[in-house]
This record gives structure tokens, sequence and C-alpha cells, in this order.
């Protein structure tokens, strides 16, 4: 049965894509897919996103990130979480205001897609669409960066009065045992991937997710609008 339950988001893209997130393959991507979906996940940032207004607003303490973020029994998984908090403190530095993203997942042809952004974070008179890379393991290179900015604009932006300028944050470890490192990217649209290399990508993945069994088919003409809220 397609879908099965799963749940993919925009950073899954760059994430299974191969060989590339531009220039995907949909059959090796497949591939990819149907092999690393079967190990399934061992932790979930999840939590961290609720409590994402008094992390921007600085309040959060170093009692209060021990104490709020300790869902685990294994210590590692804890500080995991911990150092996210503690870097995305670092960069939002108690400044601007936070507006948490409402929207929840939405079905896209049999699986469960997931907003891109946490919200909009608004500082020195600019808004600001917000995803987050947490995931320690997924480092993100300048095409992903592209591709995820393209992403934001088209599905969170476009129809923002706000206007937002999509901003990525990534607090994946750099290089292997040396530790997260935060980078944050400010990526106005005309700096990301083009529309017609974001349209063939999406394209790709969801033939990709129909070649694991994980999709229906779709011979939709606009697939971009069928990831946007209706």
């Amino acid at each position: 049965m397609a879908g099965r339950g799963k749940y993919f988001e925009l950073l899954d893209f760059p994430k299974f894509a191969f060989p590339s997130v531009v220039g995907m393959d949909a059959a090796q991507t497949a591939n990819n897919l149907i092999e690393r979906l079967a190990g399934g996940g061992f932790m979930s940032y999840s939590m961290i996103w609720p409590r994402l207004e008094p992390i921007v607003g600085g309040y959060a303490t170093e009692s209060f990130i021990t104490t709020e973020f300790c869902p685990y029994e294994e210590d590692w998984k804890n500080d995991a979480l911990q150092d996210v908090v503690r870097l995305l403190r670092q960069h939002f530095g108690g400044r601007g205001r936070w507006y948490r993203h409402p929207q929840k997942p939405m079905k896209v042809l049999g699986f469960w897609f997931k907003p891109s952004i946490k919200g909009v974070w608004w500082v020195d008179g600019q808004a600001y669409a917000v995803l987050i890379n947490a995931r320690k393991q997924q480092r993100l290179f300048p095409e992903h960066i592209r591709f995820l900015a393209r992403g934001v604009h088209e599905l969170h932006c476009i129809d923002d009065p706000n206007d937002p300028v999509p901003l990525i944050i990534d607090v994946s470890e750099q290089e292997r045992g040396k530790g997260r490192v935060l980078r944050a990217y400010e990526m106005p649209v005309e700096k990301a991937i083009s529309l017609d290399e974001f349209d063939e990508a999406v394209r790709q993945f969801l033939k990709a997710l129909e070649l694991a069994g994980v999709a229906l088919p779709t011979d939709a003409i606009d697939v971009i609008d069928l990831f946007k809220k209706k």
C-alpha cells in the first residue's frame, strides 16, 4: 500500500537524492529510499520546535535546556537535543520575535509531508521563513542550500504578504567526529536554484517515491502545488 504512514519533508529530498538533488535520477533515488527507509530513525528533534519561542527570546537558560530536553534514557540522545538548542540560542541571541508555523503535515499521494519551515522570525524589520536542519549526519552543501531556499520560497513565502526571506539554519556536523557547527544562510530567491530545476527535482523525487512503493503515481501538471496548503 502506497504511503504506509511514511513522513517526508523538504530536507529529505537532498538526503535521499541520487546522484544529486539537482539532476536527480528517479530510479537510483528509489533504490536509495528502499535501502535506507528499512532502517528507521534513532531519535527525533520534534520536541524542540514547540519550544522555539523561549529559545529565540533568550530565555533558554542552561537549567531550562537540561530540564526540558532530556526525554531519552540514553545520554547521547539528550546531549544531541541540548547541543542543537544551545546552537539555536546562540544564533537567535534573544533578538526579534518568533511566530510558530501552525501547519500540520498534509497527505500527498499517499504519504505525509511535513511543513518545510518551523516558523517566521521577525528581526530588524525583516521577516525570515526559517528552515532548520538539526540532523547531525546530514551536512548541507551549497547546492542543498539553494534547493531548500527555492522550496521554502515556493511553499511558504510566495503567498505571505510579509514577504519573508528564506533562512536556512544548519547545525549538522561538518566533519565527522568534530562536533556540530552553526551555519546560517540568508538566501533570497534570486540566489536559489531556478523554478524549473526545482520543479524537475520534485517530479523526480515523486517518481522515486512511487517506484519505492511509498507514493501513488501522479499526472499533475503542477507538482509543486501538491505540496501547498489548500
